[in-house]
């Protein structure tokens, strides 16, 4: 596999198009519940302060994964926030084939030191159980989580964000639950999460049930420069252990 860059923020109208165009296709056979120009505006046409998108591709050629990163630098509350968000995805296939996480890792590792003035937390609302275990595995802090509770300031500013990414709540009884939209294709059957195995997944699918109709698991993590450093090393090691236990 080999993975290209692209800086978004640099592109001009129509090659933003022509990236979209590009992309829907893999899209919509990694996902259901989005449309070509809510696709668009979400992933290609973002508000972002700056947008990295990682394309990934197949000895072939083929576009068989990609990883959009996105850097939003905010007052929020009276305090400068930097946040970053992102969406992925892969075919089947082709997963676990390569490090380009890492890659988005070191951007916003560079952001970060960049950015010093503003407190830097990834954000997200997680649509699919392993994408948040992969999370809470890898990330030294993570809320909500099955291992403590939110801190009160935390889920403040969980919810502010929720906002002002327009992620509606679900219902009133679940505050972490909100309207995404976008539902993954199964390549096979509907995994079964085991808490003996995956501790997290199952606390992901305990909180957020209806995950399988587009709804996603509101999810922070601070990002510092040693946090993210220590996701690095975390994941460096995790991958090793991948590699070696293949021998």
């Amino acid at each position: 596999m080999f993975t290209q860059k692209i800086a978004v923020h640099r592109l001009s109208s129509q090659e933003r198009h022509l990236l979209s165009q590009q992309l829907y296709p893999l899209q919509e056979q990694l996902f259901t519940g989005v449309d070509y120009e809510a696709f668009r505006r979400y992933v290609v046409d973002s508000t972002a302060w700056r947008t990295w998108i990682y394309l990934q591709h197949s000895e072939q050629g083929e576009l068989v994964g990609y990883l959009a990163m996105h850097t939003f630098r905010r007052v929020i509350d009276g305090k400068r926030r930097q946040i970053f968000r992102m969406e992925t995805g892969k075919l089947p296939a082709f997963r676990g084939q390569d490090l380009t996480i890492l890659r988005a890792l070191g951007r916003m590792l560079l952001h970060s030191l960049s950015g010093l003035r503003y407190d830097s937390f990834f954000f997200a609302s997680m649509v699919y159980p392993a994408s948040y275990a992969m999370a809470a595995k890898y990330a030294p802090r993570i809320w909500p989580t099955f291992l403590r509770p939110t801190p009160a300031d935390k889920q403040t500013l969980m919810f502010e964000l929720a906002a002002s990414f327009h992620l509606a709540p679900v219902r009133p009884e679940a505050p972490y639950v909100r309207y995404v939209g976008w539902i993954t294709r199964e390549s096979g059957p509907q995994p079964q999460w085991n808490s003996a195995v995956n501790h997290h997944a199952v606390y992901f699918v305990e909180e957020n049930p209806t995950f399988t109709q587009g709804h996603g698991l509101l999810t922070l993590m601070p990002a510092s420069l040693t946090d993210i450093c220590r996701a690095v090393v975390r994941l460096l090691i995790g991958r090793s252990k991948r590699v070696l236990r293949r021998l």
